[in-house]
């Protein structure tokens, strides 16, 4: 997560959460919803306790200021090392896994909005050595073209949780799972059309730790065959090359037609 703009970064993601924000320069004082009041505040014996009872909670207010000269008893200081940030950070990396956002453009017609389905995979090299690797696909819901590293193109537009004036969304021919099944596919095929020389350099390894412990074998008769069998299994869990891959992301993003 990268945030240039703490203060900012505060705003939106309490309004996001449908909290009620009153900000300056540098405090804010938010007014928590009952969801956000049991996600961020650590109540749940309160919450407990009211719905026990059937009776209405009261989400607490929040004051916050990213100025430490301005901090006091009712307002907490939060900066990226504060404990209060990092719960809000996780929470947010949590709810904030996939999202439907609209492209922000000024039209004096009618204009449709173009569904995209947007995800960033991680794959990661297990073997010998580890590696991990990010990449961002995007498939249109309507013609089925796909494109790499589409977060690139999203960085450069506007986005907004609302659907512009004047604009309009159309409706996915292609439904978002297929088409998450679609960039798989895509994201596969390339995986095979690579030289992976880290795979090969692992099997190498693979196969010479498994010709010494064969050789130990081989020189030492009386070695437990159990053994052997678990040592030959915990050496292949290692360098035995394989690929994982993860889905970190994602979202439903509607653009103009360029």
């Amino acid at each position: 997560m990268t945030i240039e703009n703490l203060h900012k970064f505060l705003i939106d993601y309490f309004e996001a959460n449908q909290c009620n924000v009153e900000a300056d320069q540098d405090t804010l004082t938010i007014q928590l919803t009952e969801e956000m009041d049991e996600r961020l505040m650590n109540r749940p014996f309160y919450w407990h306790y009211v719905r026990k009872l059937n009776q209405e909670g009261q989400p607490l207010q929040l004051k916050l200021t990213t100025n430490h000269s301005k901090a006091t008893k009712e307002i907490d200081y939060i900066y990226f090392t504060t404990d209060r940030f990092k719960k809000i950070a996780d929470d947010s990396l949590v709810k904030g896994r996939f999202t439907k956002l609209y492209q922000q453009t000024k039209t004096t017609k009618q204009t449709p909005l173009y569904p995209w389905l947007i995800v960033t995979i991680k794959t990661t090299y297990l073997g010998k050595n580890q590696s991990d690797h990010l990449h961002s696909y995007g498939i249109h819901l309507i013609n089925g073209t796909i494109i790499d590293q589409a977060f690139f193109t999203l960085q450069k537009k506007e986005w907004s949780m609302t659907v512009p004036d004047l604009c309009y969304p159309m409706t996915p021919l292609i439904k978002p799972i297929n088409g998450f099944k679609r960039i798989d596919s895509y994201l596969i095929d390339q995986l095979k059309t690579k030289e992976h020389q880290w795979a090969k350099e692992s099997f190498q390894s693979l196969t010479e730790e498994i010709e010494l412990l064969d050789y130990f074998k081989a020189h030492n008769p009386s070695m437990d065959d159990t053994l052997y069998q678990q040592e030959k299994v915990n050496l292949e869990s290692i360098y035995q090359p394989k690929i994982k891959i993860e889905l970190i992301n994602g979202g439903l993003f509607y653009l103009k037609q360029d």
